[in-house]
């Protein structure tokens, strides 16, 4: 009886790892971009925009006519987006600003300090269904990929939170946070950690997060260092990662069950779109890889 159990159990696992998230022939968007990342589904206009950080652009691409057009000119080197709920556009820029661009076309900057010094270099956000702002503050526009390299004012690298004026410093106990998403239920914050590979886990009170856990840690193509970039969370609850050589998924027990291998030099981000949500866009160093979803 052991033995049997042993198999069934064993089969179980081998079926739960080997579970197929995507159809495995992208199509893929070359533009002459720098460096792509950020990107966020337009449900409005039914198109996926993304960041060209070094390009300091954001386009446009329209999935069913693969057509890419520029959405801004001038981005303010910015890298994670994400809409809130009045159709306002914000981004994470490397230019060392936090903004939003509201329907009409007019940017709003919120924030460029905390306690009086520059920002390093906001990567990704998040928002909240409360409105509040969340996003990590990592060095890399200060190390080159932004406008001019400077040395970091604030001395660490954050996450903050920023809704009606007020910016508060959510933690600093993460070497290099990047990626950042909130569980389907928002009572999770998940943010990545690319000096090592690790996606903590934190239990939301307010303004406030506690219990800092270990999740998972990321590891990529055979024989890749641990290493993450940006994250996403599903309609399922489940936990997609950007890594080397392609993209991770765990369900929220942190449980392996795909691996999406993309042959590219940096796997950045990804974003889920489309009318049914069965897009997955994921942005690679100088190209777009645009999956249709099983």
């Amino acid at each position: 009886m052991y033995v049997v159990f042993c198999f069934f159990v064993s089969l179980f696992s081998n079926f739960l790892f080997a579970k197929s998230f995507v159809h495995q022939n992208p199509t893929i968007i070359n533009g002459n971009f720098g460096f792509v990342e950020g990107p966020v589904w337009d449900k409005k206009n039914k198109r996926f925009l993304f960041s060209d950080i070094p390009n300091n652009k954001i386009y446009a691409l329209n999935p069913k006519t693969k057509k890419l057009s520029i959405y801004d000119e001038n981005s303010g080197y910015a890298n994670g987006l994400d809409f809130d709920k009045q159709r306002n556009l914000w981004s994470a820029r490397h230019d060392r600003k936090l903004s939003y661009q509201n329907e009409g076309g007019k940017k709003i900057i919120v924030a460029s300090l905390f306690n009086g010094k520059l920002l390093n270099s906001p990567n990704d956000l998040a928002i909240k269904s409360d409105g509040s702002i969340w996003f990590t503050d990592p060095p890399f526009g200060i190390q080159g990929y932004g406008p001019k390299k400077a040395k970091s004012e604030q001395g660490f690298n954050g996450v903050y939170r920023y809704k009606n004026g007020n910016l508060s410093l959510v933690t600093s106990e993460l070497k290099i946070p990047n990626g950042i998403a909130f569980s389907l239920d928002e009572s999770k914050l998940y943010v990545a950690d690319s000096s090592n590979g690790w996606v903590y886990q934190f239990d939301i009170h307010g303004k406030k997060v506690t219990n800092k856990l270990k999740f998972v840690q990321v590891t990529g193509s055979k024989g890749s260092k641990p290493f993450v970039d940006g994250i996403a969370i599903d309609a399922h609850d489940n936990l997609f990662a950007a890594t080397t050589g392609g993209v991770r998924i765990f369900n929220k027990k942190g449980q392996k069950l795909d691996f999406i291998k993309i042959k590219a030099k940096h796997v950045s981000n990804i974003a889920f779109g489309g009318s049914d949500n069965k897009l997955l866009l994921v942005t690679a160093f100088d190209k777009i890889y645009l999956y249709k979803m099983l």
